[in-house]
Order: structure tokens, then C-alpha cells, then sequence
């Protein structure tokens, strides 16, 4: 387990990128996050399985955590995602995106769980995991869930997992464009902008096919 400890009034710009580069197939990341801390985290998975497991612990009052993560797949790749926002002190707020693009027979899971711990209140937390399926064969599950426990909180919690509108692709082949083009400027709007890093938005949109 990699540990990461985000200090009081501090800032902590976390960012990790796992592709066929790296050996690392397993991984489990904790954070925790202090009174008035700031914490920006940006993951991106690319063309490679992978288990990851994210923890964020908000510790105290005025705590933020903000995680953003992306994921392709291709070929025989299988991603597995779970991820806990937990918020242990009143007025903590913490908000996470993972988004998701599976080629051929690539499969993906995501199950999310945020946790209001009884007397945490005031807490503001959200968390949404939308998958684009860009094959037949490629499967998505997704599983949210909120485990809260007090009063005066908001949460909320989406999923989707979907396909490319076939009026869109028509209108696109209407005006000259083939459907993989397309489909990778579709591709390109469902993922724009998600990362603070330019050079990991950057690294996004290459690896779209």
C-alpha cells in the first residue's frame, strides 16, 4: 500500500499514469487529508490490466479532496476499480469522476462507496463512473454505493454505461466523416478536460484509437 498524508493547510497535487510501460498490475492508494488541506489527484489507466484501489480519508474540518480518473481498455484487458471517500469530521467535502472507454473484449469494474461517519455532518460528497462500450464484447459493471450515517450531509452518487447514440454517428457520416473518426471526436468530448494536467489530458486523447 502507498500512503500519502496531506497536512494541515497544505495542497498535494497527486498524479499516476499505469500502461503497458509499467509492471504493476496490483495497486492500493491511501490518502489522508487534513483540516483545510487540498488534495487534487489525476489517475489514468491505458491499454493495460490493472486492480487499483483508492482510499481517501478526510481527517479534519474544511478537508477537500478532489479525484479524477480515466480508464481505456483494449484487447483482453480487464481494469478493476474500487474506490472509499470517507468523511470522519463534519464539513468535509470530497467529489470523484472516473470515466471509462473498453474496446474489443476489454472489461471493466468500478465499485465506489462513500461513508459519512455518525457526527460528520455538514459533509458534501459525490462520486460518478460513466463507461462508453465501443464494442460488442466489451462489458462494464458499476457499483455506487453511500454509507451514511448522520444527518445535514450531501451526497450523491451516478453511474452509466452506454453506447455512442446512432443518430450522432449518422449525423457525423452525413457530413463526410467515417465512424471511427467519429467516434473518436465523441471520445474526445466524453473525456475532455477531465485532468488538471494538460500533459495527462494529453496522454488521454493519444491513447484514444
Amino acid at each position: 500500500m502507498r500512503e500519502y498524508i496531506v497536512g494541515e493547510n497544505q495542497q498535494f497535487n497527486f498524479s499516476l499514469v499505469l500502461d503497458k510501460n509499467n509492471d504493476v498490475q496490483d495497486m492500493h492508494i491511501r490518502f489522508y487529508v487534513a483540516a483545510n488541506a487540498s488534495l487534487i489527484a489525476n489517475i489514468f489507466i491505458a491499454h493495460t490490466s490493472v486492480n487499483l484501489i483508492i482510499d481517501c480519508v478526510l481527517q479534519g474540518k474544511g478537508a477537500d479532496a478532489r479525484i479524477r480518473g480515466a480508464y481505456i481498455g483494449s484487447l483482453l484487458d480487464k481494469i478493476y476499480i474500487t474506490s472509499s471517500q470517507q468523511h470522519h469530521i463534519p464539513y468535509t467535502s470530497s467529489s470523484l469522476v472516473m470515466r471509462g472507454a473498453l474496446y474489443d473484449n476489454a472489461q471493466a469494474q468500478y465499485h465506489g462507496t462513500i461513508r459519512v461517519e455518525k457526527g460528520a455532518h455538514g459533509s458534501l460528497a459525490s462520486q460518478e463512473n460513466k463507461n462508453m462500450l465501443l464494442s460488442n464484447a466489451a462489458r462494464a459493471l458499476s457499483v455506487p454505493n453511500l454509507e451514511v450515517l448522520t444527518n445535514d450531509v450531501k451526497c450523491f452518487h451516478g453511474s452509466a454505461v452506454g453506447r455512442f447514440d446512432n443518430e450522432q454517428l449518422f449525423y457525423a457520416a452525413s457530413r463526410g466523416i467515417d465512424e471511427k473518426t467519429a467516434q473518436r471526436i465523441l471520445l474526445q468530448a466524453f473525456f475532455a478536460d477531465l485532468f488538471v494536467s494538460s500533459e495527462l489530458n494529453e496522454k488521454l486523447l493519444e491513447s484514444i484509437r
